[in-house]
């Protein structure tokens, strides 16, 4: 798990990703993100009723259709996780109340605000840094998009082949319908497979540029939240000035895990076109720092 630390008074947060789940983190200093923990741990707790209801319905519709009646151990079992995640969220929320109370953050203490440059690391001018490379800069394609570019052209040669070799074969020695029964699966694969090629290619054309030959700036992450089932991600929203002044909003996937609200984010957009911009974090592409 990766230190957080608070972006204004630099204090190490509490919560984040961690070994039982995820939580808003916030400081217990400065009373960065108390607020939206509390409203992260309230949402949880409403979701309870809406899961044991959502269960409940599932196992009474499953006996109705299997004759079986309604099966009591399996819904008493799954409701136990529900239950106990809950009971987490709830005394986080009572932590929380009691210990970080909304009264106590009122005003910034001129204390911490003081402290601030001793308390947090020194960081790495990101900004100065970025800012001196020279356009255009130099980019390479994060591996997930690398593999993607180089396997979609080549994988469309294999799909045409089989495609053409069963559309013969079967040809042969049945019917038309019967052959496009047989192509289905290829066709649908082929469907999927090219929604998520030209989706990637079309980002990593975009993002390329951007990277190269765009405009920085450095934006203030405004929301994070979490989205996804299994394969959670953590989605930003922020908010820069362009070289004008004129207030930018974007958003994207935040693949460091990093970034919550107040922190800064490098961004780089189209001077011509600013709502064509891409966060650092989020891109399909990287600056070459070799």
């Amino acid at each position: 798990m990766k230190k957080i630390f608070c972006p204004r008074c630099g204090m190490e947060a509490i919560g984040g990703n961690g070994f039982w789940g995820t939580s808003k983190p916030y400081c217990s200093l400065c009373g960065w993100n108390v607020s939206l923990a509390k409203e992260t741990e309230r949402a949880s707790l409403k979701q309870l009723p809406w899961a044991l209801l959502l269960f409940a319905s599932f196992f009474a519709f499953v006996g109705y259709l299997s004759k079986s009646g309604f099966a009591l151990f399996p819904f008493l079992f799954l409701s136990v996780f529900v239950v106990v995640g809950a009971i987490a969220s709830w005394r986080k929320l009572k932590l929380l109340e009691v210990s970080h109370p909304a009264a106590a953050y009122a005003s910034t203490l001129p204390s911490v605000m003081a402290a601030k440059e001793t308390l947090k690391k020194t960081p790495v001018n990101t900004h100065l840094y970025l800012s001196g490379l020279s356009k255009p800069r130099i980019v390479r394609f994060k591996p997930v998009a690398r593999v993607i570019t180089i396997a979609f052209p080549i994988s469309w040669i294999f799909i045409v082949y089989f495609g053409f070799k069963i559309m013969r074969d079967e040809i042969a020695v049945s019917s038309p319908l019967a052959t496009l029964r047989d192509l289905g699966p290829l066709l649908l694969f082929a469907l999927i497979w090219s929604v998520i090629g030209i989706t990637t290619i079309r980002s990593v054309r975009r993002d390329r540029k951007l990277l190269s030959e765009g405009e920085l700036a450095i934006a203030i992450v405004t929301h994070q939240e979490l989205s996804g089932g299994k394969r959670r991600q953590s989605k930003i929203r922020y908010e820069f000035k362009d070289v004008t002044g004129r207030l930018v909003r974007g958003g994207g996937t935040d693949e460091s895990w990093e970034l919550y609200e107040d922190m800064e984010v490098p961004v780089f957009y189209d001077a011509e076109d600013p709502g064509k911009n891409v966060a650092l974090c989020a891109a399909t592409c990287e600056l070459r720092t070799d």
